[in-house]
């Protein structure tokens, strides 16, 4: 299990490095007395891609911040910090492999959502949701590569949103496959893992205000894409998680939404029946356990 890092350290994410790169790029470009329009055509980028590096909102390529800090010609002391930067949060090698540590950028508008929905619906097929994942889990999914430390900031976010459950007049139903829990429980390395996430998901389940349901494999040959419905009393939004970004559905597609997640609810297993399976799974999992009951 990784070591949590001190309160100094727990606000250093993806998103604070980048930041913290733009404005070593924007100070660099006043010391070389260039605009932005003139720095966008060195890399050629839009004005308003430059104002969003510069910001820390998007990230940069090599070439291009190549390109940047040999024209700017910033202080010495200054390149190995933006090189570091880069690194950290935006090198090929580090979005290839999954590194991302803090919460992405693009990732900001669904948890300001979340705070604001009075209800979410969330249909995520093989995966299990992040609002209900348990800490144990968190750590295997995160430091799967063996970073440590690395992973607290995001640990830590995700334990703060899941602070939502706590919220008074907010309701949560999780819909995912039968597969799963399959594939979690199919999971012999981290054999703890999977009993610490089978009873976190029950006790969930248990909560007033937190239905869980499966949708078994008999149900249905087919199931949709991921998706989720946040409902508010100014109207109701959707969205699709992919691997850069998250899409947003117009008034046309929300009906769509709403289709595919009446069909799923007709064909999940009852509440009642997914707690049992839950249960089920769990007494079969501690066996399994060498530390188990």
């Amino acid at each position: 299990m990784g070591r949590l890092m001190g309160p100094d350290q727990q606000n250093h994410t993806d998103e604070t490095d980048r930041v913290q790169l733009g404005k070593l790029l924007r100070s660099a470009r006043q010391g070389a007395e260039m605009t932005q329009l003139e720095a966008r055509n060195l890399i050629g980028k839009s004005q308003s891609t430059m104002a969003k590096i510069e910001a820390g909102t998007t990230s940069i390529s090599r070439q291009s911040l190549q390109k940047l800090i040999a024209v700017y010609e910033p202080p010495a002391d200054a390149i190995p910090t933006m090189w570091a930067l880069w690194e950290k949060t935006s090198s090929p090698a580090r979005l290839r492999q999954g590194k991302r540590i803090g919460t992405p950028v693009w990732f900001g508008e669904v948890l300001d959502k979340e705070q604001l929905a009075e209800e979410l619906w969330s249909w995520t097929g093989e995966r299990i949701h992040g609002l209900i994942q348990c800490e144990s889990y968190m750590i295997d999914q995160f430091d799967g590569e063996g970073r440590g430390p690395e992973i607290s900031p995001r640990l830590l976010q995700r334990q703060k949103r899941q602070r939502l459950f706590d919220q008074e007049g907010k309701s949560f139903v999780f819909l995912f496959s039968e597969a799963a829990l399959d594939r979690l429980c199919a999971q012999t390395e981290h054999p703890h893992v999977v009993t610490d996430q089978l009873k976190h998901m029950a006790e969930l389940a248990e909560r007033d205000n937190i239905t869980i349901r499966v949708v078994p494999y008999r149900a249905v040959a087919y199931v949709d894409s991921d998706f989720i419905i946040l409902r508010e009393t100014d109207g109701d939004s959707a969205y699709s998680e992919y691997l850069t970004n998250v899409h947003w559905a117009n008034a046309r597609e929300l009906a769509t939404y709403r289709e595919a997640w009446d069909a799923l609810l007709s064909i999940a297993a009852s509440p009642e029946d997914t707690l049992e399976d839950l249960r089920r799974r769990c007494k079969l999992a501690d066996r399994g356990d060498p530390d188990g009951g």
